[in-house]
């Protein structure tokens, strides 16, 4: 067993397991029955145990998500953010607050003049949305709608409040699935969207597993490829992948899962999961930290 000398980030599972979006490749939907177990005492005081412990330990990120999807709950983002600031408020501070989205909600403009101040207030500094295909109808498609907010709308409603615009642009195969898919992708968001903030990671199992949508490991590795040829690795990721500089714009690629490593002196991140268990990795067994 080695000294954990780094607790990078936390990723905290809020709100209940409803979700606007259905799609077909979901790793977390196999999470969601655990959304209706938890002590909302128990879940709170561990959430902020797991703020706590990261920031001692030099963590930097604290990233918001659900088994659901989280913005159909915002009270309950509301609350995460509540009780992060009163952490922040002991020196338990995070530069960087994430919340993962779906991005359907944030299309309504009214939705987004209500509760986005108040996220901003209370600390939120990012807010990724999910995509899976810069067409428009695969987009709705891949979520199983009828109808997907332009992409515009979504992103000048986050803009407009003052909080950073981040991608996540998921790799998926039959759509992100290599180096010339990924790279039209990314010059659609980036020249046609003006986003300069991307993270991709394969779609996988929340077991970290492969499964049917994950791309091959040759269209991986051909988007790796790319990267090293077109783009400047600022800093690599202990834990695999890196952060990569193309004409200005941040490009991440990263795994969706990391086990948890006991012979290694750093936890990528601590998950709170929606029962109030907290582990060192989405991977819960043999790896947890409060139950």
């Amino acid at each position: 067993m080695a000294c954990i000398e780094r607790i990078y980030s936390v990723s905290a599972l809020i709100g209940g397991n409803k979700c606007n979006g259905n799609c077909r490749f979901c790793a977390a939907k196999s999470l969601r029955p655990q959304a209706k177990d938890g002590d909302s005492q128990r879940y709170w005081r561990n959430y902020a145990a797991a703020i706590k412990l990261s920031a001692r330990y030099g963590g930097w990120s604290l990233s918001l998500t659900s088994s659901g999807e989280p913005t159909v709950d915002p009270e309950a983002v509301t609350k995460a953010l509540d009780v992060y600031q009163g952490c922040a408020k002991q020196g338990a501070y995070f530069p960087n607050v994430n919340l993962f989205t779906n991005g359907i909600l944030l299309g309504d403009d009214a939705f987004c003049d209500e509760w986005l101040p108040r996220w901003r207030e209370l600390g939120l500094t990012n807010i990724a949305v999910s995509i899976h295909s810069v067409d428009q109808a695969k987009q709705t498609a891949a979520y199983g709608l009828t109808r997907y907010p332009d992409f515009r709308d979504i992103f000048q409603n986050i803009r407009r409040h003052g909080i950073g615009l981040r991608v996540t642009l998921l790799l998926r195969k039959g759509e992100v699935d290599d180096a010339a898919s990924y790279a039209q992708a990314v010059y659609v968001l980036t020249e046609g969207y003006e986003v300069d903030n991307i993270t991709s990671w394969p779609v996988g199992n929340a077991d970290g597993s492969r499964n049917e949508f994950t791309p091959s490991r040759w269209g991986m590795f051909t988007i790796r490829r790319w990267l090293h040829k077109n783009a400047k690795m600022c800093h690599g990721h202990a834990w695999g992948g890196g952060v990569y500089d193309w004409h200005g714009n941040i490009l991440r690629l990263t795994d969706y899962v990391t086990r948890h490593d006991p012979k290694k002196d750093f936890v990528r991140q601590l998950v709170v999961f929606q029962d109030g268990t907290v582990a060192y990795s989405w991977i819960r067994k043999g790896a947890l930290c409060l139950k």
